[in-house]
């Protein structure tokens, strides 16, 4: 009985963790001033056959999904601030963090979620003058992570800085 009530709780709270990413896309989904673009796997392997991008061949089959939102560029939204809306499901949803980078108009930090060695979920969070917000899933590893900056993917460029500092 004490087995049954544990695996319903664990499951509660699994769900609640998966919930919070999808929670936060779906609530500026389809919102004026908001972008969302969601990429599945199977489009990117796709994308790599009819792309000259050997970085995204490289992790074409190694990725199940990216998400991306963010403010459009000629929509104020000063009360919008992504990383301080997901700074407490962050910390509860198991997130590392890799790497932030402060700059005079975003603050940006990267976070991964890990099974052993590899990389199941990569979070980056932009706020400031550009608020957004890329989450990225699959099965990757480190040098993965480098690939994936030199895509031709909008935002990943601050994967790079990774790769500057060693991480």
């Amino acid at each position: 009985m004490v087995l049954l009530i544990s695996l319903i709780s664990l499951s509660g709270i699994l769900c609640a963790q998966k919930d919070m990413m999808d929670n936060f896309f779906n609530r500026y989904s389809g919102e004026e001033g908001f972008t969302t673009v969601t990429i599945n796997g199977d489009l990117l392997g796709f994308l790599s056959k009819i792309d000259d991008d050997p970085d995204l061949d490289r992790i074409a089959n190694k990725v199940t999904g990216i998400r991306i939102i963010s403010t459009e560029k000629e929509t104020p939204h000063r009360d919008v601030n992504f990383y301080a809306e997901l700074r407490d499901d962050i910390r509860k949803g198991g997130y590392e963090e890799l790497m932030t980078v402060k700059d005079s108009d975003d603050d940006v930090v990267i976070m991964v979620k890990t099974s052993g060695r590899t990389i199941r979920e990569v979070l980056l969070v932009a706020s400031g003058k550009n608020q957004t917000v890329i989450q990225i899933k699959g099965s990757l590893n480190e040098e993965d992570l480098d690939h994936l900056s030199r895509s031709h993917i909008d935002g990943l460029e601050y994967l790079e800085e990774l790769e500057k500092a060693g991480k």
